[in-house]
Formats: structure tokens, sequence, C-alpha cells
């Protein structure tokens, strides 16, 4: 991951306009955010976003600036912020830090809940915060304890409040620990990454966590026990073989669309121009060891996924076009029933893009700047208008 934070200077560096594709419209919402993942919207239109936050000093350390935000609909100013710990790591000197908080976002949009007597109990929204507190405190050898690592919380939508309801990253931890024969190179790891709320039997929901590290995805029960439902398989070829679940979506035939990041063999073997990443379709119902299948392939770099309201699939792709693109970054658009067909919008316009959600008004919200340094991150609207 340091390598993302290196890769995020050069394209920052480097940037520079790219001829429009007069079919889309790409234009900023927010700016000045840290390392901005996340991103979601309730019913009555509110936006949310994700920061991971900003580096403090020295190579390796813990500072308290990742954050939650809500913007009101039309309103650019936060509504509420709730603070998280945030965890920065450098191996080399002359780049910066890569930082890891709060990351995935997910709300039902079904508005704000009530107690069945008309009590306004605010909107809910769950988030997934990075790494695991046994996994930092290994890493760090012992100097580093983020009690907040790996934790699934839940939100409040009128007043930001957070209550811990899983500790996904010490589960997941554990299960690669008892199943390091799977990946004897890596395991145990674990990096919580995405979160998918979703509707239940009844009135309930279920809730999928992708893990990053560990690269399974888990639905965490009430009780907040995380139950493995599948994990994905690496490559079979490439320098580290690791396929790195980021996101989940929920397709229309209710099956979960699983986006790998599958960063190194994107980028680092020749020749380097990336579409080695998958979606992959899992059954929620399954159980490890089901093998998920593949869906679509020919991506790049997938950090953020989701369905549209015409059921089409839309992927963030963090370092499309490689690491000579000026900037490297664009959204992908698949129709549900032809996977094979991929139309590819912002390219050279959206710089290193993180979550993507369909905003209200249709259009397109993507976090940029996803791993760059410092407060350059933001949210950029992107309308097709085809």
């Amino acid at each position: 991951m340091v390598a993302v934070a290196t890769l995020a200077a050069s394209g920052l560096m480097h940037a520079g306009a790219a001829q429009a594709d007069p079919s889309v419209s790409i234009t900023p919402v927010l700016t000045g955010l840290g390392a901005p993942r996340g991103i979601t919207f309730d019913g009555r239109g509110a936006m949310y976003v994700s920061e991971s936050g900003v580096a403090g000093a020295g190579p390796f350390g813990m500072t308290t600036t990742g954050k939650v935000s809500k913007y009101k609909r039309g309103s650019s100013t936060p509504a509420w912020t709730t603070g998280f710990n945030s965890l920065y790591a450098s191996e080399d000197p002359s780049a910066p830090p890569d930082v890891l908080g709060p990351e995935g976002l997910s709300s039902l949009g079904g508005g704000c809940m009530t107690n069945g007597h008309g009590k306004r109990h605010g909107c809910q929204l769950l988030m997934i915060a990075s790494e695991s507190t046994p996994g930092i405190l290994a890493v760090s050898g012992g100097s580093v304890n983020d009690p907040q690592a790996g934790h699934l919380y839940r939100l409040n939508g009128a007043t930001g409040a957070a209550t811990s309801t899983s500790d996904v990253g010490s589960q997941m931890y554990q299960w690669t620990g008892d199943h390091a024969s799977v990946f004897p190179d890596d395991f145990p790891d674990s990096n919580p990454f995405g979160v998918l709320v979703t509707r239940g039997a009844g009135h309930g929901t279920r809730t999928f966590v992708a893990d990053a590290g560990a690269n399974t995805i888990s639905e965490i029960m009430r009780d907040g026990t995380a139950r493995v439902v599948a994990y994905t398989p690496n490559e079979d070829f490439g320098a580290f073989r690791d396929s790195t679940p980021t996101c989940i979506a929920q397709g229309p035939d209710g099956f979960l669309y699983v986006g790998t990041l599958d960063f190194v063999s994107n980028l680092f073997v020749p020749p380097g121009t990336g579409g080695l990443s998958s979606v992959w379709r899992v059954d929620p119902n399954a159980n490890y060891p089901t093998v998920p299948t593949v869906w679509a392939t020919g991506l790049t770099t997938i950090t953020g996924c989701t369905f549209d309201r015409q059921g089409n699939f839309w992927a963030a792709e963090m370092f499309a076009g490689g690491v000579d693109a000026t900037p490297p970054g664009d959204v992908v658009r698949i129709p549900f029933a032809h996977p094979t067909t991929q139309t590819h919008f912002g390219a050279g316009r959206l710089l290193l893009p993180g979550g993507i959600a369909q905003g209200p008004d249709g259009a397109m919200y993507v976090t940029v700047g996803s791993s760059a340094p410092g407060l350059s991150g933001g949210v950029m609207r992107v309308a097709v208008d085809h």
C-alpha cells in the first residue's frame, strides 16, 4: 500500500488536462478532503463521505484525523462530522505514507427511522474501519494500539453518534491465522475495506464486509460474529497473486458482486497497463469454502462499486490507464445482462478514485484523491448523457 501513496504523489505532480468526453459532465462537489474513500446517500438525498485522514510525523503512527461527515442535499458544509482514528505507515522516506482509517460506507437509503410512534431516531448508516487491532500491534511491535481498527460502526444520521457493532478485523485476523495455508506468505492479515447493508427477510437487514487483507467476504451477524461467506481466489500469476477484494454491491438477482484491486499484477507485471481485475459473483447464503464465480473481467484496480437504479454495475478504477496516465483513474459502467460490454468515463479527469454511489439526481458521485497525501481529495459528480 505504500506504493499506492508513491504513485499517488506522482499522479498529482503529473496531472494534466485531458480531452473532455462530450457524453459526460464531470464537476467538483467537494474539495480539501483527507484521503476520502467511502460515499453513500440516504433516502432524503443526504450524502455521507468517509475520510481516512492525513499522516502525522515519523514513518509509522496514528492520528485522529479520520472522519465521517454528512452533507445535506445541495450543501457543501457538513451537517455533522464524527472523528475516528487514522493509521499511517511509510517504508520509503522519499514517499508520502499510506493512510488507513474510515473506509467503506453503506446505507439502505430508506430515510430517517422512527420507533413506530413517529419519534425520529435518525437515519442509520454503516462504516467499516481499516486493519485490525492485533495486526497493528504485531506490525508496530506493540507501539501502536488502535482499538477502533477493523471495527464496524453504526452511525446515527441525525447526530453522527457512532456505535461499534462488530470487531471484524480481529475476527478475520484470527481466521487467517487459522487458515494460514491458504495464503502462507501473507497470513495472518486483515484489512476490512468495503461494507454493504441490504434488506433481509421481513423488516430486517443483512450486512456484508469485504476484507482486502483476508480476501474474505463475511456476513456480520446480529451478535457481531463474522460468518465467512467466501474467499476470493488469488490469481495464478503475478508477483503477489493477491486479489484484494475492496467493495461489495448487490445485484438485481440478489447476489453479491465483489470488485478486486489486484494491485501488483495490474501495475507491476509487464506490460503493467492493467486489465487484470475481476468482479466476482458471490452467493450471500453460501459458506466458505464455496468458491465464487467470475462475472466480469478486464478491469483495473477496483476500489469502489455499486449498482445504479437501472441495474447497471459501476466501478471506480483507481489506476485505470496505468502508472503513466495523467492522472490515473476512471469509472466504468457495465450492463447487468451484458458484463462484457464496458463503457469507461472520466479518464484523465478523475484522479485516484475511491468510492462511488448514485445520487438522488441520478448522477454518480465519486471520491477522488483517495490515496493522495494531505487534504487534496474531494468528491466529483459524474453525469452521463446516455
